[in-house]
């Protein structure tokens, strides 16, 4: 796979996750958004979307992910559109923060089989997204493909 294929895998998982964070911050600020997920024993978007883990530093979780999301998106984009030296130093900053995201959603998973003991599903698929981009990070190898070039 092509170095423009691994920045345009990396721009649809950004956007996706940009989205579902996009909406998982609309849940948390207006309540006539409607939460679609399941309320089971184990999976239970509501309890964990509303628990004291929802919110750090007096700021909701899900406003991070847009955050976070928005800036992978814009390394993605960058990447792109970019060639030689600056396209392999978007790769290794894409590197540095979705290394950075694993660590916050291993700390998350925790959160919410640890601590709730409840899982949302729209967190754990804005978690494999993370997850999904590290992949592709990895198999992007920034790091070996400067030393090559």
């Amino acid at each position: 796979m092509s170095l423009r294929s691994y920045d345009r895998l990396r721009v649809a998982l950004s956007a996706a996750g940009l989205l579902i964070a996009a909406y998982l911050t609309l849940l948390h600020y207006d309540s006539a958004v409607p939460l679609v997920c399941s309320g089971g024993s184990l999976v239970n978007c509501e309890q964990v979307l509303t628990s004291a883990s929802a919110v750090v530093f007096g700021v909701p979780v899900a406003v991070y992910g847009v955050a976070w999301f928005a800036v992978a998106l814009a390394l993605a984009v960058a990447s792109l559109r970019a060639a030689g030296a600056e396209s392999h130093g978007l790769r290794v900053g894409g590197l540095a923060w979705t290394l950075v995201a694993t660590a916050v959603v291993l700390w998350l998973v925790y959160q919410e089989l640890g601590v709730i003991g409840k899982l949302c599903a729209w967190c754990t698929a804005v978690h494999v997204l993370v997850l999904a981009l590290l992949v592709v990070q990895v198999l992007s190898d920034p790091l070996r493909s400067r030393a090559t070039s």
